[in-house]
């Protein structure tokens, strides 16, 4: 029995072994988005039918030895989605900065994945699972948010830069001296402010809303699953409905602390509702 167990753990670790260089060795080219990568789509299949068989195995040494296959397995996903994701991918300058297809492409690539992994694999409780799902959880938030800050570039652009010199400049004022006198500058007056916010009206935000909704459609509505990809979407479009109304705060903080509510922003939150509705 002993050696009968022997040979099927080696040929256990053997079949691992396979695993993890059929994963190293997935090659896709980035500029031709596939959404999901195959090894993130198989996983979970793979990881259902061995929890079903370990169902009453916790007490048993196979039950750690495929935890710590697990480990090994995910481990080199992770590791070789970002490979796969870093191929060909240029700089991206955010914050009202340039956009690089190569580097949205990315963060496109691993929001997906991780949104897929989120999605379909089942822990039953285990806890090197339960672990996987969280570091997931982790990238999706990450790369989400650098997609959304870049994406904003495109409908925000001159508001965001104003913004973030506004509050740079805040924070750089001598000890004691009130916002206000930010407005003394001539590049930084209460006119230039009121130019910027005059070319980011109602009708220029809900345009904007409205061209970015497509483009985030194009990014992620065209998944594997159409059930994941809708879902996908409205995770997507809810971080940006959340960043347009991050900014319509700022906007407002600003027009109070610097130039004493005057000029106050044309739309408000329940207008950027409305208009992602």
């Amino acid at each position: 029995m002993q050696k009968i167990h022997s040979g099927l753990a080696g040929l256990f670790v053997k079949f691992l072994d396979e695993q993890i260089r059929a994963i190293e060795d997935t090659k896709v080219k980035i500029k031709r988005r596939k959404g999901v990568i195959g090894f993130i789509r198989i996983f979970p299949l793979f990881s259902a039918i061995i929890e079903n068989m370990l169902v009453s195995a916790d007490d048993l040494d196979i039950r750690e030895t495929v935890n710590s296959a697990y480990n090994r397995i995910n481990k080199t996903m992770f590791e070789s989605l970002k490979v796969i994701a870093r191929d060909n991918t240029g700089i991206m300058e955010t914050g009202g900065g340039l956009e690089n297809k190569e580097e949205l492409n990315h963060q496109i690539l691993l929001i997906e994945n991780m949104n897929h992994y989120l999605e379909e694999v089942d822990p039953r409780r285990n806890h090197v699972l339960e672990d996987w799902k969280e570091k997931a959880g982790q990238e999706f938030d990450e790369h989400l948010g650098k997609y959304v800050t870049a994406v904003m570039s495109r409908p925000l652009k001159q508001l965001l830069l104003f913004l973030d010199t506004i509050e740079t400049t805040i924070l750089t004022l001598p000890q004691g001296s009130p916002p206000s006198t930010i407005a003394q500058n001539s590049r930084q007056s209460r006119i230039a402010f009121q130019q910027v916010l005059a070319e980011h009206d109602s009708k220029y935000i809900r345009n904007g809303i409205v061209a970015l909704k497509k483009r985030v459609e194009k990014h992620f509505g065209d998944a594997d699953d159409p059930g994941l990809s809708r879902a996908l979407v409205a995770k997507v479009l809810e971080a940006c409905e959340n960043y347009f109304e991050d900014v319509e705060n700022r906007v407002r903080a600003i027009s109070t602390d610097v130039y004493d509510g005057v000029p106050a922003v044309e739309w408000t939150k329940n207008d950027i509702s409305s208009t992602f509705r």
